[in-house]
């Protein structure tokens, strides 16, 4: 079976979580094709029986592990980025997953959080979080140093994480807890018995190696572990680990002709369109390759992006699609007022707001339903989404169900201005007596200042009061998506 076949019948499936109790609509029959096998490498967000491009996919008897150890399906979260092997069983409308494989980045406690950029520092890692992190036991503006947490996430251009998904583990960190980070060695010095992971210096004088037929040198790629106090500012290893990245991802796993890899990441390493990598494969492209939301100009390094293609001789993943991902700046919080499951659609503040495959779904209300999608939702529940725009189109990154709150938020670019009121996404947005304003700094300014500033295409956030006819603005905050659009 040919790539493109199975392109066209694949799409996002890592994407489609597990499972499920729902019973949507039968999906179109697939071509009457024969078994082919898939690896993807992306985020989960959601679960439940879901139909992706007409496959649903079946996790039932998949092999999970989370860490190089034994787990189950209950043990992934959306947020987890997680390698999958399948087969595709045309005739019998499934795409079959075989093993489901979960690997942590780092675990350990949090130091120099910095809540302007949106970082932190995990074992000598410089961490990322954005709109789209998923965030457990702590919200992302609860979070603090010493905080001891285990992130999952994407390798990003300079050896930095982005998290997809941040859990934290404790308060605070006690002996007896474990501390490990993956990560390449760097000056590495045999007479101290010490190497670097990105800033943290790890000493290795008593740790167990596992190395198998690879060296300790720098460049290495190894996972370290320690239960034991820092000393002077040193990890005290327990072990030290050599590390795969194409089995940790599956890439090893060459499957039959016409395998297709699906590959979700950051650009890390760029020379040219046809030499780059995407979290540790290298990726070329053809003149055959199909672009969404950009062009082949579009890639750079640090550019996140989702890849389907396969592996030629030279191990090179061969692209036939890549789809830019979109900055999710829009941000609206309000109560439901209408759902559509068979076109995918949410409406709240009169906003129509398009779902899709790559749409993350979590129940984050007291009814937690872990299989949560559109058919679980009703009229009047608290939702809470970020999206981008597609032209005139809002298509949904996230989609929360929360407990009620009485405000409403709106974060659009502006589309008109009529002091004291603006719209934004057809809604006017009008400030009061009260209303206080802030500048891109986030420094507070006056009302007389802010619509000085503001003009179309201007991104804004309203908090505020559903008025029936628009917002009635509590705050009115100019906002800028750089490293994030939190």
């Amino acid at each position: 079976m040919n790539t493109r076949m199975l392109l066209a019948l694949t799409g996002a499936l890592f994407l489609a979580g597990c499972g499920g109790s729902s019973t949507p609509p039968p999906p179109p029959p697939l071509p009457d094709v024969s078994t082919s096998d898939i690896v993807t490498f992306g985020t989960i967000t959601r679960f439940g029986s879901v139909y992706a491009n007409g496959v649903v996919y079946d996790c039932n008897g998949a092999n999970v592990t989370m860490n190089d150890e034994v787990g189950q399906l209950a043990d992934l979260r959306v947020g987890h980025v997680v390698a999958i092997t399948a087969t595709i069983r045309a005739r019998e409308q499934v795409a079959k997953a075989l093993t489901i494989g979960c690997l942590d980045e780092a675990e350990g406690p949090v130091s120099d959080l910095d809540l302007e950029d949106n970082s932190f520092v995990l074992l000598g890692r410089t961490v990322h979080f954005d709109e789209l992190t998923v965030f457990e036991n702590v919200g992302y503006d609860e979070l603090a140093n010493g905080n001891v947490v285990r992130v999952i996430g994407h390798e990003r251009y300079q050896d930095r994480i982005q998290a997809t998904h941040i859990e934290r583990i404790a308060n605070a960190w006690a002996v007896g807890m474990r501390m490990e980070v993956k990560g390449n060695i760097s000056d590495l010095d045999p007479g101290l018995m010490r190497f670097r992971i990105g800033t943290q210096w790890c000493d290795y004088s008593n740790a167990m190696m596992e190395l198998g037929s690879a060296d300790l040198a720098n460049g290495l790629y190894v996972e370290v572990k320690s239960t034991s106090p820092m000393l002077k500012g040193d990890l005290m290893l327990d072990q030290v680990r050599a590390r795969d990245r194409d089995r940790d991802r599956d890439r090893d796993r060459q499957c039959a002709d016409g395998c297709v890899y699906d590959l979700e990441g950051y650009v890390t390493e760029f020379v040219s369109p046809l030499d780059f990598v995407v979290d540790g494969a290298a990726v070329t492209t053809t003149t055959a390759t199909i672009y969404v939301n950009g062009t082949v100009d579009t890639l750079a390094n640090d550019i996140k992006v989702s890849i389907t293609g396969d592996f030629n001789d030279e191990d090179v993943l061969v692209a036939e699609r890549i789809v830019f991902h979109l900055p999710s700046v829009v941000q609206i919080e309000a109560d439901l007022e209408a759902v559509d499951v068979d076109s995918a659609t949410v409406t709240l503040l009169g906003i129509e707001v398009t779902t899709d495959d790559s749409t993350m779904f979590r129940d984050v209300s007291d009814a937690a339903v872990y299989e949560f999608w559109l058919d679980d939702l009703a009229v009047g529940d608290r939702i809470e989404i970020r999206a981008y725009l597609d032209g005139a189109t809002v298509v949904a990154t996230r989609l929360e169900r929360d407990d009620a709150e009485d405000t409403v938020t709106l974060k659009a670019p502006v589309e008109a201005v009529d002091r004291p009121s603006l719209t934004m996404l057809g809604v006017s947005v009008t400030a009061r007596d009260g209303t206080v304003f802030q500048a891109a700094d986030k420094t507070v300014i006056d009302e007389e200042a802010f619509f000085d500033l503001v003009e179309v295409g201007t991104l804004v956030k309203a908090v505020g009061i559903d008025n029936g006819a628009g917002i009635t603005a509590d705050t009115l905050f100019i906002r800028e998506c750089v490293n994030s659009c939190l």
